[in-house]
């Protein structure tokens, strides 16, 4: 069925064009999501985006964009990849740069150096760069157990160097730095310095997973099995703490083993690392004596959906985290209950909600307690306190704050810049 055409009212930023830079699928990381997701959204508000992804070898093709997206692989991580990243995006006749950017996304060394020297040399044109920082890790978190989780072989003089390095050259460069969260807006003026006037907090409503959301429709299980159902969902890695959930699983199903309760590990090794961490899990719910748990591995976009609708509990068992969690914002979204550990920002991040609790990273005996309780259909919510006012639940509103992001930055480079979006909300308006 052809989709309905948008009136005019909800597409605001019709006739605009953003350049996004970005992994995008077939890449298997959670940048490669997020950019898909947003362009697709920015896209149903009427921009016009092209994104200019990594070149990936031997990867199946890409799925066709939506109408309004353009992607183009275009970079690779070295300096032949870098030149054709400045030459494109110095080409392209957006009126916004738009960076999406993780620490490990153009690699180390000498590429990742040449990025910087390519954003530089973007911002220096007269249409202003805007960065999203997808992780952001102080000072003092920088240690040799966080490096080590996150699969950093470096020593952490050398990470605090390097990360406070790239902030600090960002907070010069870019025009406007978006984060998820209070919590690594905190961090950046706190431990790096960035001005306070260049930071907007957009938080991540998460993937679509209502019906209809983004084209995707949860499908029911066939003879969907009446036990509760707990979810993890997302890369798998020792920072993600899945063992702390299998050993509270497993404690839990020891404690009622009248009670039936289902565990869903749902993803992929994580893309960095170098060893089939899937099978090491697999063998420790054997060992634990919980050979039921079920490991889908990766899974598309309507099998997410499907899993989230029918969870009544998504866990967020993360021993480390360094940015705000696509999982969680999707959980949220779909209205599940959601248990997350008491990092400050999967707590910034929750800002509240009413249908979550937290309980301590690594601890079994807490995190049993309550899959006993979904087990025994008595889970009780003890929601964190909000940590701002409102926020941001709608990809619409996401869309929309970004825009004024793009204004602002606009209007500071040029004085006389009047937003197409107001323009046109007066045309729209004149009687005709």
């Amino acid at each position: 069925m052809t989709p309905p055409i948008l009136p005019h009212r909800e597409r605001p930023h019709q006739g605009r064009r953003v350049l996004l830079i970005s992994p995008y699928p077939p890449a298997r990381t959670g940048l490669a999501e997020y950019a898909a997701v947003f362009a697709a959204q920015c896209a149903a508000r009427g921009f016009t985006v092209r994104v200019l992804s990594e070149r990936l070898a031997d990867s199946t093709p890409a799925r066709s964009p939506p109408d309004g997206v353009q992607v183009d692989p275009t970079w690779n991580r070295d300096l032949h990849g870098m030149r054709r990243l400045y030459r494109a995006a110095r080409d392209d006749p957006a009126e916004v740069v738009h960076v999406s950017y993780s620490f490990t996304m153009f690699g180390g060394t000498v590429p990742g150096l040449a990025a910087l020297f390519v954003l530089r040399a973007l911002a220096r044109r007269d249409r202003p760069l805007v960065v999203t920082l997808h992780d952001v890790l102080g000072k003092n978190e920088l240690t040799r157990e966080t490096l080590a989780m996150y699969h950093v072989h470096a020593s952490p003089w050398i990470a605090r160097r390097a990360v406070g390095t790239i902030l600090k050259f960002l907070s010069k460069t870019a025009d406007r730095i978006m984060v998820h969260s209070e919590t690594a807006r905190a961090t950046l003026e706190r431990d790096y310095g960035v001005p306070t006037e260049k930071i907007t907090i957009t938080e991540f409503p998460g993937y679509p997973t209502t019906p209809g959301a983004d084209g995707i429709t949860p499908q029911p299980s066939v003879g969907a099995p009446a036990a509760p159902r707990v979810l993890y969902y997302g890369f798998l890695a020792p920072y993600k703490g899945v063992e702390t959930l299998l050993m509270a699983y497993a404690r839990a199903r020891a404690l009622a083993p009248d009670r039936p309760l289902r565990l869903v590990i749902a993803g992929a090794n994580h893309p960095r690392l170098t060893r089939d961490f899937a099978a090491t899990l697999r063998e420790l719910a054997t060992r634990l004596g919980a050979p039921e748990v079920s490991f889908p591995g990766y899974v598309d976009a309507g099998t997410s959906a499907t899993l989230f609708s029918e969870s009544d509990l998504v866990v967020l068992p993360y021993l480390k985290t360094a940015g705000s969690s696509g999982t969680l914002a999707s959980a949220m979204g779909a209205g599940r209950p959601v248990v997350v550990t008491d990092l400050p920002t999967l707590v910034s991040q929750l800002n509240g909600y009413a249908k979550s609790r937290v309980v301590r990273p690594g601890d079994v005996a807490e995190l049993a307690d309550v899959l006993l309780s979904v087990a025994e259909r008595r889970f009780v919510p003890r929601p964190p306190k909000p940590v701002a006012v409102g926020g941001v639940r709608r990809w619409e509103e996401l869309v929309d704050r970004t825009a004024e992001v793009y204004n602002s930055a606009i209007a500071a480079r040029r004085p006389d810049f009047a937003t197409f979006t107001s323009e046109f909300a007066a045309e729209a308006d004149a009687p005709s």
